[in-house]
């Protein structure tokens, strides 16, 4: 039963902090007229709660207000939680029966609607979202935006952030908008009634709004927030500072439940530290939530008692068991309760999993460490893992309990499904049958479907069809929605097998309608994919490029499983914009995430589509490469009757091998299916053109083949092969539809090189020092792997390599073959994100058959090459601007860390002779800047404690102190005696 809405305290607007600044300008642009939805985006303690509370308290009018907790990573309590947010308006939340949660969403939604079509909506630590809860809130607030949304976290990314951003549709204020300015410092020092001095004292914190507040009870404003809580507790009555530990285990305070925990805690403890100036929120009826720095620093002390910390955990672990089992859960694991964390486990997995919500499950199995877990757990884990992207870990688990007999229905489901992803039907069929002779029919309805899968993959495509239809009568029978989608979306495979495009039809547009009326965009994917394809043999263009675009946008976010297949249909969609280099690209990135999840049954695909455009781009030798991969992989195999006499045939017909070809497309033009056929068809009848003059037949025989297909994005790769055959035909029939392959080519379409034209955008700014930073062609980019960025180093420092040469460095000397296989996929993933964020039309990393190379016409800027280059020519201060931070500090393989040490070396270096040999205040200033980046090196400290000890000998001693607490911190060492007696000597005031 969901609690009384108005003592929530997740529903309830804020209340006001005892000395809270008000922040007219923010809260006039919250105020303004512009996008229906703000976010507030930015780290922890930018005062983003208290912004939105002062803007909730001031409107004047209706407003729903929810905070949100870790609980809301799952759908069952998020639903809950927007419930308590709606109650809180005097609505009844009345959800239909058997609702889904998108269904659920929708309904509360509209009741909101009904109730205050005007409504403001404010959600707070967005953070806490799942990218399932992330998709529901979003559905949520669809309808609701016209009476503003305001949204605040220190992260957004389960959310459609971009898109809404980028249809005019948000606006995003973050930690720059949010920071005090110097006059707020000021106001909010004046009215805490802190000294003068800490105004000069906050400068440091540029702004950071909870910096600002514990520096005014006149804490040192140069330390870090850690430094800055810590110093913050220093303030409390000793009984409480030792004792305020406990209270790390509650996300919100209230006194019942420090009675209810029996927490040491004195009383009057919360007004203590209320007036103490720690940052805690007041959220109204005695509640309070603590910053989460505070939390954190707060744990930090509990765990000095490991005892009390585990006591505590369990305690509070019992204590949300029934309300709240997901956050339970996580309190037994840090209470290191074995039985209670299992028992919690076992009702939360199941719950997640048929939910879909395997990142969520993946996330809490991590932070389980339970010795000796049982099967079922690790059962669960290996699910988790394989869904969630690592199935290079979660595969071995679950084959090792299915070789020990221990797998239950779930772990039989997810090993038919990694069948399927391998192409393995026959063992798909096998498992699917053992499972359900095992197991009861209640728990194997997926098992039955991934049978019928199996059967059609092999053949047996009536018996499958025949096991679909079954499926889906009996789902509808039982009112269950998703059920029968699914045994649909499986029965459209059957009716593609036997030609039978209506009834697919038919089915694919019961099904789509079944998972829209239910708002599964996830499970709706493979649909949104067979309906962009069917748009783009439409002729449909931008119907299929929207299609796709929503589509990637949800298996960026909730399915990377699809990603694959998807990309696969968005380069069908760019050859048949002629833009064949994208597509090259796309094509690129399918194969890698197939072959990163072990999809091996879309590979084949992949390659041979890679195939069709290489050849098309004038790339023999890769493309050749393609062709052969795809079939060493179908070697074998059953699928290559089907897959490969086309290409076979495009094979034949590139190396002039007419009579192969031919050969080859009467078979293809034979098989099953609406494309390879028609184009297998048209080839034949190009032949025959060239055997003697076509008759009235072959234009009746060429319409028959395209039948209502659309001949420009079928024949996108074919039209200089038919182009001929298209003109014979519009003689014998002026209105024939081949007539549209006469029309110009396009540009990249055939190996025939385009005309050189100018192009103003070749640039590739690199910025590795720090954080990465990638601009191609003035448009910003971001790498998916990290080994791609330490690749695009490797070149713009050496110019060119062979792939030993490169992978001798970036693998530490290793020649083992996943090595070689992932550097091949780093250089794919740089050359499809340059290439895409560019629209470059040429390989930006061209490989010649024996090194790789940054393109000529490419004009490369490289941040750390730039620090070189300034220091060359005595440009001290200009390089000391540039060097943002460390080069690529994510990266710890020998070669980048000995250049990484070189770049920082020479960049010092040259500071501490510029120092010597021109001293001054410009000296002093880059030492002070050097001795930041090397707090605990000898040379930069040394030099720097004698250039201030002439004429700053208060300076020098505080230099002198920095340096040895940074020593003992990083280095735990002292300075050593013979520094401390030349300083001495020299005059430094030490002991």
């Amino acid at each position: 039963m969901i609690p009384s809405a108005p003592a929530h305290p997740s529903v309830v607007v804020p209340r006001p902090l005892r000395t809270e600044l008000g922040r007219a300008a923010l809260l006039g642009q919250l105020s303004a007229p512009g996008p229906e939805l703000v976010a507030l985006l930015a780290p922890s303690g930018y005062g983003k709660t208290t912004l939105l509370a002062q803007h909730a308290r001031a409107l004047g009018r209706p407003t729903l207000w929810l905070s949100l907790s870790p609980s809301d990573s799952e759908v069952d309590f998020f639903v809950a939680s927007l419930a308590r947010a709606v109650a809180r308006l005097g609505v009844t939340p009345a959800p239909p029966p058997q609702a889904t949660p998108e269904r659920a969403a929708d309904q509360l939604a509209a009741q909101v609607l009904a109730a205050q079509p005007d409504l403001a909506v404010y959600v707070d630590r967005t953070e806490l979202l799942s990218p399932l809860t992330g998709q529901l809130l979003a559905l949520f607030l669809e309808p609701l935006r016209g009476g503003r949304v305001f949204l605040s976290g220190v992260a957004m990314d389960t959310l459609p952030l971009a898109r809404w951003t980028a249809a005019g549709q948000a606006t995003v204020l973050g930690a720059a908008q949010l920071a005090f300015s110097s006059a707020e410092s000021a106001a909010f020092l004046q009215a805490r009634g802190a000294p003068d001095e800490a105004q000069a004292a906050v400068s440091a914190l540029e702004g950071w709004p909870a910096g600002v507040a514990l520096a005014a009870g006149g804490i040192h404003a140069g330390l870090e927030p850690g430094d800055l809580m810590r110093e913050a507790l220093n303030v409390l009555p000793a009984p409480l500072r030792d004792a305020l530990p406990e209270a790390s285990v509650l996300g919100e305070w209230h006194d019942d439940l420090v009675r209810e925990l029996d927490l040491q805690l004195p009383g009057g403890w919360l007004d203590t530290v209320r007036r103490a100036g720690l940052p805690v929120t007041p959220l109204g009826r005695g509640w309070y939530r603590p910053h989460g720095l505070l939390l954190s620093t707060l744990d930090a002390g509990l765990r000095h008692d490991p005892a009390r910390f585990r006591t505590l955990h369990g305690a509070q672990a019992r204590r949300l068991a029934a309300s709240d089992p997901l956050r339970a859960l996580h309190h037994a694991a840090q209470a290191q309760d074995h039985a209670l964390t299992l028992e919690l486990a076992a009702g939360v997995l199941p719950r997640l999993k048929d939910r879909g919500e395997f990142a969520l499950m993946h996330s809490v199995l991590s932070g389980l460490q339970v010795p000796d877990p049982p099967p079922w757990l690790r059962e669960y884990r290996a699910v988790a893992r394989i869904e969630a992207g690592e199935p290079e870990l979660g595969e071995p688990e679950l084959r090792a309990l299915h070789d020990q007999g221990l797998t239950t229905a779930v772990g039989f489901t997810a090993l038919t499904l990694l069948a399927t992803r391998r192409g393995d039907f026959a063992e798909q069929l096998r498992l699917a049958e053992l499972g359900l002779a095992l197991f009861p029919a209640e728990e194997t309805r997926a098992l039955a479907l991934q049978r019928a899968v199996a059967l059609i993959s092999l053949g047996q495509v009536h018996e499958g069809l025949r096991v679909c239809e079954a499926a889906a009568a009996q789902a509808r029978a039982r009112g269950a929605p998703l059920e029968e989608a699914a045994a649909l979306t499986m029965g459209q495979y059957a009716h593609q097998m036997l030609g039978q495009w209506a009834e697919r039809a038919q089915a694919v547009a019961r099904a789509s309608a079944l998972l829209q009326e239910q708002r599964q965009g996830a499970r709706a994917l493979p649909l949104m994919n067979i309906l962009a394809e069917e748009a783009l043999l439409r002729g449909d263009l931008d119907g299929a490029h929207a299609g796709l675009l929503q589509a990637l946008d949800i298996a960026g976010r909730h399915s990377p499983v699809m990603a694959a297949q998807l990309h696969l249909t968005l380069a069908q969609w760019q050859v048949a914009r002629g833009d064949l280099a994208a597509a090259r690209a796309t094509l690129d990135t399918a194969l890698d995430t197939a072959r990163r999840l072990g999809l091996e049954v879309l590979r084949p695909f992949a390659l041979l589509a890679r195939f069709e455009v290489l050849s098309a781009l004038g790339a023999p030798a890769e493309a050749e490469a393609a062709y052969q991969d795809a079939c060493t992989l179908l070697a074998g195999n059953a699928r290559a009757e089907v897959l490969l006499p086309f290409y076979s045939g495009l094979h034949a017909w590139g190396r002039q091998d007419l009579a192969g070809a031919k050969s080859a497309f009467a078979r293809a033009a034979a098989l099953p299916g609406r494309t390879q056929p028609a184009r297998a068809g048209l080839y034949l009848l190009e032949l025959q053109r060239r055997a003697g003059p076509l008759g009235p037949d072959a234009a009746a025989q060429a319409r028959q083949r395209l039948g209502d297909l659309s001949p420009l994005p079928l024949l996108a790769l074919d039209r200089e092969a038919l182009r001929p055959l298209a003109a014979a035909l519009v003689q014998l029939d002026p209105t024939h539809p081949l007539g549209a392959l006469l029309g110009p080519l396009p540009a990249d379409a055939t190996p025939a090189a385009p005309a050189p034209q100018p192009v103003p955008t070749t640039t590739l700014d690199v910025r590795l020092l720090g954080a990465v930073q990638i601009w191609a062609g003035g448009h910003a980019l971001r790498l998916p792997l990290a080994k791609s960025a330490e690749v695009l180093l490797w070149l713009g420092w050496h110019g060119a390599g062979s792939s030993a040469e490169i992978m001798n460095d970036l693998w530490d000397g290793s020649r083992q073959s996943k090595h070689h296989e992932y550097f091949r996929v780093a250089v794919r993933r740089l050359r499809a994100a340059l290439t895409q964020a560019s629209g470059w039309p040429f390989d930006p990393v061209p490989y010649d058959g024996q090194r790789y190379r940054l393109h000529p016409d490419l004009t490369l800027h490289l941040d750390a090459r730039e620090v070189m280059t300034r220091l060359g020519q005595g440009e001290v201060a200009g390089a000391l601007d540039l060097y943002s931070g460390d080069l690529l500090p994510g990266s710890e393989g020998e070669w980048v860390r000995t250049l990484r040490e070189g770049l920082r070396g020479a960049l010092l270096d040259a500071v501490v002779d510029a120092a010597r040999t021109q001293p001054g205040e410009q000296s002093l200033s880059l030492l002070r800047r050097a001795a930041l980046l090397e707090p605990a090196g000898e040379a930069v400290n040394v030099t720097l404690i004698e250039a201030l000890l002439p004429a700053h000998p208060r300076d020098a001693l505080g230099a002198f102190r920095s340096y040895a607490r940074h020593l003992r911190r990083l280095l735990d060492e002292d300075v050593p005696e013979r520094l401390v007696r030349r300083l001495r000597s020299q005059g430094l005031p030490l002991p």
